[in-house]
């Protein structure tokens, strides 16, 4: 990652909701903000790692909850029990509004619980809140 540029890092495993919210982030976040997918936990995880050797932290990561193979309670756990990763904030945004969900992930310290919107004009409206809050 360069060194000055914000990156927002999605786990997110449906390619259509990563294209959905590519065009988004282009749309309305400045245009130096660099994206990055990653389709499960173990991807995610692994990248972070990676980026923990190279000393460049992703600016946000927005996570989903129900992914293959390691989900997002999962990840969620590693990141913020791991003092390396911990720091970096994690804002969810699923499908998942059960309370149980909401509950667990506050317990860890998210910058924000974000239930995946039908209408885009809602997903503009939770992008530009994090390219606002996140990507100085």
């Amino acid at each position: 990652m360069e060194e000055g540029r914000p990156v927002f890092l999605f786990a997110e495993d449906d390619p259509d909701d990563q294209l959905i919210i590519h065009s988004v982030v282009k749309e309305v976040c400045p245009p130096n903000l660099r994206t990055h997918f990653v389709e499960d936990g173990i991807e995610l995880i692994d990248f972070l790692q990676k980026q923990q050797h190279d000393s460049s932290k992703p600016s946000l990561i927005i996570l989903d909850l129900n992914m293959p193979r390691k989900d997002g309670r999962e990840a969620l756990k590693d990141i913020k029990t791991n003092p390396e990763l911990a720091d970096i904030p994690t804002v969810i945004l699923t499908t998942s509004n059960r309370e149980e969900d909401v509950a667990y992930c506050t317990s860890f310290g998210i910058a924000g619980y974000y239930q995946k919107p039908g209408p885009i004009s809602e997903l503009r409206d939770i992008i530009q809140k994090l390219c606002d809050d996140f990507s100085k």
